[in-house]
């Protein structure tokens, strides 16, 4: 699908995708072998995802290694 970019460089998604993005009002952005990709943001913040969590005895340590064991597999799939 080709996008619009506009003077100000700002691009519009496409209904289709923002029907599969869902509900997510941030993304992450960064470039992987030329192209940009996006990613939705589904947690606002680490203290939120903290909160939510923790009920279930889900430590900060917990969370963090587990983001970086994920960002490590995602490293290792763009390689």
């Amino acid at each position: 699908m080709i996008i619009r970019i506009s003077p100000q460089w700002q691009v519009t998604i496409p209904k289709a995708f923002r029907q599969r993005i869902g509900a997510a009002r941030q993304m992450e952005a960064r470039m992987e072998q030329a192209a940009l990709v996006l990613r939705p943001v589904l947690a606002p913040s680490p203290d939120w995802v903290e909160q939510r969590f923790a009920a279930e005895g889900i430590t900060r340590e917990v969370l963090w290694e587990a983001m970086r064991v994920i960002e490590q597999r995602r490293r290792r799939e763009v390689s």
